[in-house]
């Protein structure tokens, strides 16, 4: 069966070992591309041995494309579209299937980084293609697609490239020094008329990120941090920056978003060992496990934070409303809980905003006040008091929930279906440690 394949560059040049800082930062990007692979269901093919030693004659840039198919067919490899992805290329978790975009065309992103750099490595190559390049379609090859009905086109130009090795090799080392296959790659698509696609959109290819700006975030109103390019982004590329420091770079990135990249829900959002606000990894695990065969269609939350909970009742129900008095905490649970598309997130008071069909499922988590959630608990028992009942800080040294439980556990009142989360003694990061379990599944025994 034919697969889609991201046909990653990852050879080590020794000579440039140096140059480059070592090449740890190969890893990240590895990383990423594997999991795009697994979730979209294409191959991930690592081309890290060179097909030809001699790495001056034949560079790691001109062998990445002029033995793509030989190498492809060399591994008995049956390939639908290929997306040849240099090493300095991170994507991020949730980017788009770009295969699905290209229309069976060549694929590649316009380069507009450097315009001198690029008018001199045009004006450089011209007299040996004979041709005027159009500029405006020049591309970068860094990050393009492509498929079988250009197998012969590449491989004409490897037999260009044989033909006038020693002339190009002169040009890229003595003369043009700018750049090795790109501008020839571009005079020969252009030469043979292929007609490349170059309007799909940015955010799949942002070069230069420290130029423009977008390892910064919008500091004016300095309520969410993220990088514009890890919000904006879909492929990152770490280029425009010493070479020596990429690693450092993209090590940095990697450690802050590495938990987007697993199957495990639990991996993609916050926990109470090191966000005071959230729950614990335990307590979402038991949410988890208590509902994973049950059938919930709607669960209402209130007080949803930063939506590190919300997201997890997302995978257990047909439908979640969660909200907060918080716009903040809103705009943050969007984030998070982005792609999941039966996750419905507004900013409402639960003092006054109840207007909801009876859940299946109630998480209350909205106020931390004795008489705050008193209030609520009896409200739940008056209105919703079918729905089964989530709540944690049960443990919480602050003491609000322990006591308006234990009343209802005396009164014989609710049914403690499970005592779920960490239990007493354990200390979260706000440095308060546990009295008791953090929280429990119940529902009321009857109706006041």
């Amino acid at each position: 069966m034919k697969k889609n394949i991201i046909y990653w560059i990852g050879i080590e040049n020794p000579q440039h070992a140096d140059k480059y800082g070592g090449f740890e930062y190969f890893e990240y990007s590895k990383n990423t591309w594997k999991h795009y692979c697994e979730k979209y269901d294409c191959e991930f093919v690592e081309f890290n041995v060179p097909v030809k030693d001699d790495l001056i004659d034949y560079r790691v840039n001109w062998q990445k494309i002029l033995y793509v198919f030989d190498e492809l067919e060399r591994r008995g490899i049956n390939y639908d579209q290929i997306a040849l992805v240099d090493s300095t290329c991170m994507v991020k978790w949730d980017c788009p299937n770009f295969f699905e975009l290209t229309e069976g065309k060549f694929v590649g992103w316009r380069d507009l980084d450097n315009m001198r750099w690029i008018k001199d490595s045009i004006d450089g190559y011209s007299d040996l293609f004979g041709f005027k390049l159009d500029g405006t379609k020049y591309i970068n090859s860094g990050f393009i697609i492509f498929n079988s009905l250009h197998r012969k086109l590449i491989n004409d130009f490897k037999t260009f490239y044989e033909d006038n090795k020693a002339t190009l090799i002169d040009l890229q080392d003595n003369k043009v020094k700018k750049g090795n296959e790109q501008t020839p790659l571009n005079y020969w698509l252009q030469k043979h008329d292929v007609d490349v696609k170059i309007d799909l959109p940015l955010p799949f290819k942002l070069t230069h990120m420290n130029r423009k700006e977008l390892f910064s975030h919008n500091w004016q109103l300095n309520t969410d941090k993220t990088p514009f390019f890890i919000k904006y982004g879909y492929n990152w590329i770490f280029n425009g920056i010493p070479k020596d420091q990429r690693t450092q770079l993209m090590k940095q990135v990697w450690d802050m978003v590495k938990h987007n990249y697993t199957n495990d829900i639990l991996d993609t959002v916050n926990h109470k060992d090191t966000s005071k606000n959230s729950t614990s990894r335990k307590f979402k695990q038991d949410i988890l496990d208590y509902f994973k065969d049950k059938d919930v269609g709607l669960t209402v939350e209130f007080g949803c934070c930063h939506g590190d909970t919300t997201k997890i009742l997302g995978s257990i129900s047909k439908q979640v409303i969660a909200s907060d008095v918080s716009t903040d905490n809103i705009e943050l649970s969007k984030i998070k809980c982005k792609g999941c598309d039966n996750i419905q997130l507004s900013v409402k008071d639960v003092n006054s905003e109840w207007d909801y069909e009876t859940p299946d499922v109630i998480y209350m988590d909205a106020l931390h006040d004795f008489a705050g959630m008193d209030k609520c608990v009896t409200r739940i028992r008056q209105q919703y008091n079918t729905s089964i009942v989530i709540m944690d800080d049960y443990g919480h040294e602050m003491n609000t929930i322990k006591p308006i439980i234990d009343a209802l556990i005396y009164v014989d009142a609710i049914e403690v279906l499970q005592w779920i989360g960490e239990e007493a003694g354990y200390t979260p990061a706000n440095g308060k440690t546990f009295i008791d379990r953090e929280g429990l599944i119940f529902k009321f025994k009857e109706k006041i």
